[in-house]
């Protein structure tokens, strides 16, 4: 089918996941629009690999008709339905706009942004399939699924030299989850043979759904189009974060935009308890899980999180010590070992062991140095970070000092859990030479960066409303009675 396949493969997926989350979603509050696009696309991407990877499985032979009839389907019926777009548009509302600095700045870093999306396009069109994991794991996968054109399974390489069927195939990562594999070899089958700049074109939507999905939740949550535009350039800029989408293939912008759109619903479900934030919330962090084995780890994070937001401070503070006296408890014992359904556990001071995950050694490793160098003197975050830990001590100060709201102890419940198991993952465990050599630390840290992102955005907004609403309060009896400062009253 060529390079319209492709179009349709991508398009009509994430056209029916727009329009069942629009139906859901009628408001037209600014942002609203770029939030749905946003979140609909890594939606569709993993239905159609749900898809994929059943009819894989029941011995069905991978075909772009299966996905896109169901996708079609959902269209139809949710048009056929009425309830996609609101009845009436009131132009009367429509007030003309006066540009000012404002609008000049917003529309510069706009075209700034636009000018480094095309760029990186070029470079993900002509470049060919060259990242490490991405040619031995990831798209590896789809390639042997497209030019086979049915599902074999990849297993330890001790099982292949077992299979007697000749079926199943081996790479070293055999273990890694299914779904970023799929979503590569669903382009691919709308194309009609393996290509590998079709293979790629996915990433292109996964970099447009992190950052409409970044933008719409920021104007949703009240922040001007100024200051959304403002932080998403910030996010957009990365340089780390760009080569993922120049350089396509691997599963971990797919992460990243996940946590994201997880995080940002989340806070807005433990600020206004809307439903169906919490509902996009808790599908994006569920499918952490199917992208990468860490996405597993990332996605309990967010428990903690959102107890924080659910508890008082009081009951916080005893989940917090009873998790403490858990640890005493393991080490005084000497850990916990069991055997599970999906495999060996194992809880102590010498090693964690956990199904679908994997074994850590324990012991600690002084890493300064390789964070230091990744952190704050390579070029993959620009200054990112020498911003970031003084947004971190703002946050711990307003929870420690100020009665504050649900949403803000989730967020930095959230980001003290993450910077604390990434703590625990790189001075704690052997992923310590990542950080020596330089490998998987950048990526591992860029999971949370634009999550890290919208929280420093939210509190900005916070913070920037409550500046408003106190100058507002100063300034009404003024307003309302005439007093000029002087203790008299002015003539009306």
């Amino acid at each position: 089918m060529g390079w319209w396949g492709v179009a349709l493969a991508v398009m009509i997926p994430w056209l029916a996941a727009v329009v069942w989350l629009r139906s859901a979603w009628p408001d037209a509050r600014p942002g609203a629009g770029a939030a749905i696009l946003g979140y609909a696309y890594p939606l569709a991407c993993l239905v159609v690999a749900a898809v994929l990877w059943v009819s894989g499985r029941l011995g069905l032979p991978f075909a772009l008709s299966g996905p896109l009839i169901l996708a079609i389907a959902a269209l139809l019926l949710l048009i056929g339905a009425r309830r996609i777009w609101p009845s009436r548009i009131d132009f009367e509302s429509v007030r003309p706009v006066r540009p000012d600095w404002r609008h000049l700045l917003a529309a510069i870093l706009l075209i700034w942004m636009l000018a480094r999306f095309i760029d990186l396009l070029l470079e993900l069109w002509w470049q060919p399939l060259f990242p490490w994991d991405a040619w031995t794991t990831w798209l590896l996968r789809a390639r042997v699924w497209s030019q086979l054109g049915h599902w074999v399974p990849f297993v330890a390489s001790s099982e292949w030299l077992a299979d007697s069927t000749t079926q199943a195939q081996t790479i070293a990562a055999w273990n890694y989850p299914n779904a970023v594999s799929l979503i590569g070899l669903w382009s691919t089958l709308g194309y009609g043979e393996w290509n590998e700049t079709a293979a790629k074109i996915p990433w292109i939507g996964c970099a447009l759904a992190l950052a409409l999905g970044f933008y719409g939740q920021a104007r949703l949550w009240g922040a001007s189009n100024l200051t959304a535009l403002w932080f998403l350039w910030l996010l957009a800029t990365l340089p780390l974060l760009d080569s993922h989408l120049a350089l396509a293939g691997y599963a971990d912008l797919w992460l990243s935009t996940l946590l994201l759109l997880g995080l940002a619903a989340g806070l807005h479900w433990a600020r206004d308890g809307d439903r169906r934030q919490g509902l996009m919330a808790l599908g994006c962090i569920v499918a952490c899980a199917f992208i990468k084995q860490e996405g597993i780890v990332w996605s309990l994070l967010f428990i903690p999180a959102f107890l924080g937001a659910r508890l008082s401070r009081r009951w916080m503070l005893a989940l917090v010590v009873a998790f403490g006296l858990t640890v005493a408890g393991l080490w005084v014992s000497g850990g916990l070992v069991a055997e599970s359904p999906w495999g060996h556990v194992e809880l102590s001071l010498r090693a964690i062991e956990l199904p679908l995950i994997g074994r850590f050694e324990i012991a600690y490793h002084a890493s300064w140095a390789g964070i230091w160098r990744n952190l704050f003197l390579y070029d993959n975050w620009h200054l990112f970070f020498f911003g970031f830990i003084p947004v971190v001590g703002w946050g711990c100060w307003r929870v420690v000092r100020h009665s504050v709201e649900p949403w803000e102890r989730a967020g930095l419940v959230f980001v003290l859990s993450a910077l604390g198991a990434l703590y625990v993952l790189f001075f704690w465990t052997g992923a310590y030479r990542w950080a020596e050599d330089s490998t998987s630390v950048a990526r591992l840290f860029m999971h949370f960066i634009p999550a890290f992102t919208f929280w420093a955005l939210v509190l900005w907004s916070e913070q920037s409303a409550r500046a408003d609403l106190s100058v507002a309060a100063e300034e009404e009896p003024i307003h309302q009675t005439g007093y000029d400062g002087k203790g008299l009253q002015s003539p009306s």
